[in-house]
């Protein structure tokens, strides 16, 4: 009776191992895609914010030639 038991441990042991490299490969995947999703979104305000300072520059040259 004690090996049965011993064979269930382990067998649930094994079990909570999968289940542990599973859970840290999703997480991983997660903090992947938000990596990813911050840098897109750090450029899209680069570009944007270098593109309204364009526009407000070129409302002063307007201003400042008229």
């Amino acid at each position: 009776m004690a090996l049965s038991d011993q064979m269930q441990a382990q067998t649930i042991q094994t079990q909570m191992m999968a289940d542990t490299q599973k859970q840290q490969a999703e997480r991983w995947k997660i903090l992947r895609e938000t990596q990813t999703k911050i840098f897109e979104i750090q450029q899209d305000v680069t570009v944007n914010q270098a593109k309204t300072q364009d526009k407000m520059f070129n409302k002063w040259s307007d201003y400042i030639k008229s």
